[in-house]
């Protein structure tokens, strides 16, 4: 069922006016003034707020012997909101790796030193790394901007 036309109203009237577009369907295609909207649909009317009604939304509606339609959701959309269906069992990490064969242990090598120098008797002096200059402050006044170039 189109809610559309709630959206032309105000912003603080939107899900008002749907469910007055709501009961207003429901006495035109049940020819009923007595409407009873069902407490989960209206929960979903009101879920995202006053501003923010749903768009479109499907409905079930029935007549009981007295003239009294009751409008709800239909049977498939509550069994999928009150149930759940389990998520699969995970696998642990252990379980999805490849077992480890065991070997005999090796040897670790020993981390090498780059060879820096081409001629066998020179030396290589490491510089270490200078820390960056902090930024001077910016001057956001014109006053400040001169008196930030005198003291230069």
């Amino acid at each position: 069922m189109p809610l559309s036309r709630a959206w032309i109203t105000a912003r603080h009237r939107r899900t008002r006016r749907a469910v007055n577009i709501l009961r207003e369907f429901a006495e035109h295609h049940m020819k009923s003034s007595e409407i009873k909207i069902d407490t989960e649909l209206n929960e979903v009317l009101w879920k995202r707020g006053i501003t923010k009604p749903p768009r479109r939304i499907t409905v079930k509606m029935e007549k009981d012997e007295d003239g009294v339609v009751t409008i709800s959701l239909p049977k498939e959309t509550k069994r999928k909101s009150e149930v759940e269906t389990p998520k699969p069992m995970e696998k642990k990490e252990e379980e999805m790796l490849p077992p480890i064969e065991k070997s005999a242990p090796t040897a670790k090598s020993a981390p090498v030193a780059p060879v820096a120098a081409t001629s066998p008797g020179a030396t290589v002096e490491e510089k270490p790394k200078e820390a960056p200059k902090p930024k001077k402050p910016a001057a956001k006044t014109p006053a400040k901007k001169k008196a930030a170039k005198r003291a230069k």
